[in-house]
C-alpha cells in the first residue's frame, strides 16, 4: 500500500474537518457518525482514525479550527492602540468566522449548554486561544489604566465573553434582528460602559 505523503495528511485531514463541521451541524455530537464525515470527505470508512482518536476528538479539532481562523482573519492592532480597537479586532474576527460555519457554531454552543460535565471540560479549552488574547488586551488595558482594577483580568474577560455569547444567542433567537456584523460593536459598547475606570 502505496504511503500517504505529508501534503496529502493534511489535505485529509482539513477535508475531514470539513465534513465533520456539516455532519455535526446536521446531526449533533450524539448523532453524528464517523464513517458518514469520512465518506463524505471522500475517503474510506475508517479513515477519520488515522486522525483522530474518538468523535469527541474530532468535534474538539472543528472547534480548534474554528479558533485559529479568528487568528488568522484578525485585522493587527497594535498592543499599544487604545482597547477599543484591540478588543473590536478580536470580536469582528470571531464574527466573521462564525459566520463561515454559523451552523457549526450554533451546535457546539448546544453542546456545551446540554452536555455532561466531562464531556463540556473536554471541549471548552479548545477555545482557550481566542479567551487568552481577550485576557492579554484587558490585562494590558488595566495596566494603562483604561479598565477598572477592581476585578482581575480573568473576571473582565468572562464578562466580555458571557456579553458576547449572550448576544449570539440573541441572534440564533426566532425574530432577532440582532446580526452578527452587530454583535462586536453591541458587545463592546455594553462592556467597556461598566468595564471602564471611573
Amino acid at each position: 500500500m502505496p504511503r500517504v505523503s505529508a501534503e496529502k495528511k493534511v489535505e485529509y485531514r482539513e477535508r475531514l474537518l470539513a465534513a465533520a463541521a456539516a455532519e455535526f451541524a446536521a446531526k449533533g455530537l450524539d448523532g453524528a457518525r464517523v464513517d458518514d464525515i469520512s465518506v463524505a470527505a471522500g475517503l474510506a470508512k475508517g479513515t477519520i482514525y488515522n486522525y483522530f482518536d474518538s468523535k469527541r476528538d474530532v468535534f474538539r479539532a472543528v472547534i480548534e479550527e474554528w479558533t485559529q481562523r479568528i487568528a488568522d482573519t484578525r485585522e493587527p492592532v497594535a498592543e499599544d492602540a487604545p482597547i477599543e480597537e484591540q478588543l473590536l479586532a478580536i470580536l469582528q474576527a470571531d464574527m466573521r468566522v462564525t459566520g463561515q460555519i454559523e451552523e457549526f457554531a450554533r451546535t457546539a454552543f448546544r453542546e456545551v449548554l446540554t452536555s455532561p460535565p466531562d464531556i463540556v471540560a473536554e471541549l471548552v479549552p479548545a477555545w482557550d486561544p481566542v479567551d487568552a488574547e481577550i485576557e492579554r488586551v484587558v490585562e494590558r488595558a488595566q495596566k494603562r489604566g483604561e479598565l477598572r482594577a477592581d476585578r482581575t483580568p480573568a473576571e473582565l474577560t468572562r464578562f466580555l465573553l458571557t456579553l458576547m455569547n449572550g448576544m449570539l444567542l440573541e441572534h440564533w433567537f426566532p425574530d432577532s434582528d440582532i446580526q452578527l456584523d452587530d454583535i462586536p460593536v453591541l458587545v463592546l459598547h455594553y462592556y467597556l460602559d461598566g468595564a471602564r475606570t471611573r
